[in-house]
């Protein structure tokens, strides 16, 4: 949160401002200190280093600072300034768990990839309630808003929800980050705990543009279909969400299976219609009086027969179509 103040502190901050920020990193700093005497007291005196520096990602940052007018340069920049809130902090998790073995951490560092876990299961479930409360925001506030007074009224409490969900993402970042030094396997990283990103935080489009085109094809991101039946606690805005998105993937499923039916009969009707028209050849050849007529209705059916036989191995998956689009150039 002094991360948070502090990205958020006007350029022309006044000396209050100031102070304020000045006595929470005052605070700050006697916890950090106090945590460190802890921590050399349950690790015997190990001497190690911090690790490395855990740098929060500029992508999820930019709310925080959106009310000041600064870009991700100025982030940048600001992110170079050193201080309290940029002290590192001893954790089993700050050396590689490879390494921690040798200094006899693995005890600790079993522990808190419990605790780890636990905190990215948090951030996931604050997570989803901060998405489906903003996706509430924009149906019942934002869109119906009849006065200037209550739109922008809406757009703050829109604003206050994006800085939510920002926060909710950088703990989860530290939380997976500190699972992948503590030597999560890479299965559960690459299945459970994924990376995010921004493109996936957008539920702003299945309120404001329900019709919109190509919908057909979305796809909930994967921190909805993690943990969120069982743990998850009662809530009527996440309800909602799951309960519309259910019935959007139960239509998809219907699309889908009625698409299926109709590509097997289509699949039928083109065999039907090539049988047929080898047959309307065989007949021809019988009606014709020529040698040349009977002899190009003969070579006519055999080559509609061979696209038949090659139809019906290609729909069975016996044969490639590679050479149906030489005899059908032929054909037509």
């Amino acid at each position: 949160t002094l991360r948070v103040d502090i990205r958020q502190l006007p350029q022309d901050a006044s000396a209050a401002q100031k102070a304020v920020v000045e006595e929470k990193r005052q605070k700050l700093a006697a916890r950090i200190s106090k945590f460190h005497e802890t921590a050399d007291a349950m690790s015997d005196g190990i001497e190690v280093d911090a690790g490395m520096e855990h740098v929060d990602d500029i992508r999820f940052c930019a709310a925080d600072m959106e009310e000041q007018g600064l870009e991700a340069a100025d982030l940048e920049v600001a992110s170079e300034e050193t201080g309290e809130e940029e002290c590192r902090i001893w954790m089993p998790s700050s050396i590689h768990h490879q390494d921690g073995l040798p200094l006899g951490l693995r005890a600790l560092q079993a522990e808190e990839l419990q605790l780890r876990q636990g905190q990215a299961n948090d951030c996931l479930e604050k997570l989803r309630q901060a998405l489906g409360h903003k996706a509430i925001i924009y149906r019942q506030h934002f869109r119906s808003a009849d006065s200037t007074w209550m739109g922008t009224r809406s757009k703050q409490e829109a604003h206050r929800c994006r800085i939510k969900i920002d926060k909710c993402v950088r703990s989860y970042q530290r939380a997976r980050n500190a699972l992948q030094r503590l030597g999560l396997d890479d299965d559960t990283l690459r299945k459970v705990y994924q990376e995010i990103q921004p493109s996936q935080l957008s539920v702003d489009k299945e309120v404001t543009e329900e019709n919109r085109y190509g919908q057909g094809s979305d796809r909930l991101a994967w921190f909805w279909r993690v943990n969120n039946s069982q743990d998850s606690p009662e809530d009527e805005w996440m309800d909602e969400f799951y309960r519309v998105n259910w019935l959007k993937a139960k239509a998809r499923w219907q699309r889908w299976e009625e698409e299926l039916s109709l590509v097997r009969h289509e699949m039928g009707w083109t065999v039907g219609w090539f049988r047929y028209k080898k047959e309307a050849w065989e007949q021809r050849y019988h009606q014709a009086t020529k040698c040349g007529h009977q002899a190009y209705c003969t070579a006519t059916s055999a080559l509609v027969g061979k696209v038949l036989t090659g139809w019906g191995k290609f729909f069975q998956g016996q044969d490639d179509h590679s050479h149906l689009i030489v005899v059908l150039s032929v054909l037509f």
